[in-house]
């Protein structure tokens, strides 16, 4: 086996591959009206960046009172995939530098490549979508209603990568790209190398500062990223 196909690299979504600026919230913010009447929803004084959608979902008909059952949160999600169908169009999706040709290069060098996102699943591939991605250069991943964390999302996306690619994988040799401090916690809580990118909400500083291995203000300097991760 080439030495590159035992690293493994998983990527956030928002933050870190993309922006929407604000859509996707929306979208959730009308999906839950949607199904419930207007009752004043809102994400007020929570913090998004690197929550996951699950979650989100819980505290909100928590707050409100309402079921939070199985087929409840699935009716949420398919409501909330269409309005944010209907929402996100390629003038308010901005792909960050530079993930385009790392992600090919990943790919080309043999290494595995997939997703670790706060995003469901199928709300995810609308977004990657839209920024020129789909299932072919992200195959498996974990998701933001595959456990009550992010931190369960990790041993969750490497068994779905070991499944997918027939082999297994090292924590040491798997890296997680991401933009919070939330994305470094779940890789090093597992053994995992963090890569911090300075795309979202945190400076490169801030995830340094969190634990990251490395922190970049982009992943545009595509021969040093690609170096680092597959070193």
């Amino acid at each position: 086996m080439d030495a590159h196909a035992r690293n493994l690299v998983l990527f956030d979504i928002d933050g870190t591959l993309l922006r929407t600026e604000g859509a996707g919230v929306a979208a959730m913010l009308r999906a839950f009206s949607r199904l419930h009447g207007e009752r004043g929803f809102s994400f007020e004084g929570v913090e998004i960046a690197g929550a996951l959608d699950g979650l989100l979902f819980a505290r909100m008909m928590a707050q409100h009172g309402l079921p939070g059952d199985e087929g409840t949160h699935a009716e949420f999600q398919r409501i909330y995939a269409d309005e944010l169908a209907r929402a996100l169009t390629p003038s308010v999706v901005r792909r960050m530098p530079g993930t385009t040709e790392l992600v090919g290069a990943l790919r080309d060098a043999g290494a595995g490549v997939g997703l670790l996102t706060g995003n469901y699943e199928r709300t995810a591939h609308l977004k990657i979508a839209l920024v020129g991605f789909d299932r072919t250069h992200f195959p498996f991943g974990a998701f933001g209603a595959d456990g009550p964390s992010r931190r369960h999302l990790t041993p969750v996306a490497i068994e779905r990568a070991a499944a997918h690619l027939g082999r297994s994988f090292d924590p040491a040799r798997v890296t997680i790209i991401g933009d919070t401090p939330h994305d470094i916690d779940c890789a090093k809580a597992h053994g995992c190398r963090a890569l911090g990118v300075g795309t979202g909400p945190y400076s490169p500083e801030r995830l340094l500062a969190a634990g990251a291995d490395l922190a970049v203000a982009d992943l545009a300097d595509l021969a040093a990223i690609r170096g680092w991760i597959l070193r």
